[in-house]
């Protein structure tokens, strides 16, 4: 999909992202700020691409992800409220990343797009990126904002991103092709200031899955599971036919994902992505909150969750980045800053 000359969805072909530039750029760790960042996962997406970043502040509402980012990204100043951020006070960054608020667009939400308030928040992101005009930018939201009866919003961001100086590559990504066994689809939004004249990008390459659900649960198994949910079945045929959402009646029944071993998509309803076996279904259980964000890509446990209720956990892993999607895109997009740390 092509919205004028500079937006692009992919460009296939070599990488010449840093053609031209100076190599001594790349010595210096990579500043950034994160909008909407929950637990911050532009952080953790940078440390695990290890490319030396340098986070300068960060933007969030919810009591609870402040306390997670601030746990994990020690020293690191809050702003507050985004819509509260006067932009010329904030200090000079490379990168801007923001998750916007997904609500309006997703298939959990009522998909109300720009007529919800939440879904104007990404002339928050614009008001702050036309001020600071960060290099570079990674936005991200769920793969419902790319359907047709969002066609407008998702053109008008397109626009948006191209009026205030900005080349754009955007492209749907699902974490169980880059390392996570899990169907979750985002879209993406690359995006470099026209300066920099970056002509090309290309999006990470999908992956073979080596681990699934059996690996990832406490304790490992070698039992075959499978992700099973307790499910209105009528749910998405609005989003099918663009029809009004709730015209269909709720029925709800147990499915398992047919992708044997990969979990659903992880969100705040945890009835969404159970656990359990084909034979069993019934007995499915929930995944804990830190099996939720191995699948979210911290397979290691390199989150600090502590000191948050289970709903907390939930909600921050519901609606966070899966790190191995988002570390891969940014090797891809600063390849030279991995060499010179190498």
């Amino acid at each position: 999909m092509v919205c004028s000359t500079v937006l692009k969805q992919t460009v296939k072909g070599k990488l010449s992202v840093y053609d031209g530039m100076m190599d001594e750029n790349f010595m210096q760790p990579i500043s950034y700020f994160e909008l909407f960042a929950g637990y911050g996962g532009g952080g953790f997406s940078l440390n695990k691409a290890n490319i030396p970043s340098e986070c300068v502040g960060f933007s969030e509402i919810k009591p609870h992800a402040i306390k997670c980012f601030e746990a994990n990204h020690k020293g690191v100043k809050g702003f507050g409220d985004c819509t509260q951020i006067d932009p010329s006070k904030l200090p000079d960054f490379d990168l801007l990343t923001a998750g916007f608020p997904c609500q309006p667009f997703s298939s959990a939400g009522k998909q109300k797009g720009e007529l919800d308030i939440r879904g104007t928040l990404f002339n928050e992101i614009i008001r702050i990126a036309e001020v600071k005009t960060p290099k570079y930018m990674l936005l991200e939201n769920v793969r419902g904002l790319t359907f047709r009866n969002m066609k407008d919003t998702f053109d008008k961001i397109l626009l948006e991103l191209d009026r205030i100086g900005y080349t754009v590559y955007w492209k749907i990504l699902n974490s169980k092709h880059y390392g996570s066994p899990q169907n979750r689809q985002r879209v993406f939004f690359v995006c470099f200031r026209k300066d920099l004249e970056i002509t090309e990008f290309t999006f990470p390459e999908p992956e073979e899955l080596t681990i699934y659900l059996k690996d990832i649960v406490e304790p490992p198994t070698d039992t075959t599971l499978v992700s099973v949910s307790w499910r209105n079945k009528n749910r998405s045929k609005h989003q099918q036919r663009g029809e009004a959402y709730g015209k269909y009646p709720n029925e709800y029944i147990y499915q398992y994902n047919k992708d044997i071993g990969v979990s659903f998509c992880i969100v705040s309803a945890r009835h969404e992505f159970r656990v359990g076996t084909i034979e069993d279904l019934e007995n499915a259980r929930d995944l804990t909150p830190q099996e939720c964000f191995r699948l979210m890509g911290f397979v290691n446990d390199e989150i600090d969750i502590s000191g948050l209720t289970k709903t907390q956990q939930y909600d921050l892993a519901g609606n966070g980045w899966d790190i191995n999607v988002v570390s891969k895109i940014f090797q891809q997009m600063f390849p030279r800053s991995i060499q010179a740390n190498a």
